[in-house]
């Protein structure tokens, strides 16, 4: 099994938003992550008070390359909205790491992979 569950807060430039610019490069997020809506899987950029966050969950049989596809997913809205900042926390219980999540962090444009000490080791700490 493996999922995965994030937020980002979008944003052109984090001191001073440009409206127009943004709305624009969400119209072209929104395009990008049309695969990411199936039985499976959720992505979905919402609107709260003029503040944009999107919101991903995922859990599919196997991880099959969705690693790297979020990975270039954050890099590409990194390279768009190099404002942006937010996480994704993701487990492949079939990989090595079976045990723990993993955190991708985007902040100032930067892709990072972080351990998880929140919710790992997932046993015992969320599973007997």
């Amino acid at each position: 099994m493996f999922d995965y569950k994030g937020w980002l807060t979008l944003s052109y430039d984090p001191y001073e938003e440009d409206a127009i610019k943004l709305k624009e490069q969400i119209s072209d997020l929104n395009e990008h992550i049309i695969n990411l809506n199936n039985n499976a899987q959720f992505a979905k950029v919402i609107n709260c008070n003029e503040n944009y966050t999107l919101s991903l969950i995922g859990t599919l049989n196997h991880e099959n390359g969705m690693i790297n596809e979020l990975k270039q997913l954050l890099n590409f809205i990194g390279k768009i909205l190099p404002g942006t900042y937010g996480v994704i926390y993701y487990r492949d219980q079939d990989g090595l790491n079976y045990n723990s999540y993993i955190v991708l962090r985007l902040a100032k444009s930067k892709v990072e992979i972080l351990s998880d000490y929140i919710l790992s080791p997932c046993i015992p700490t969320i599973e007997d």
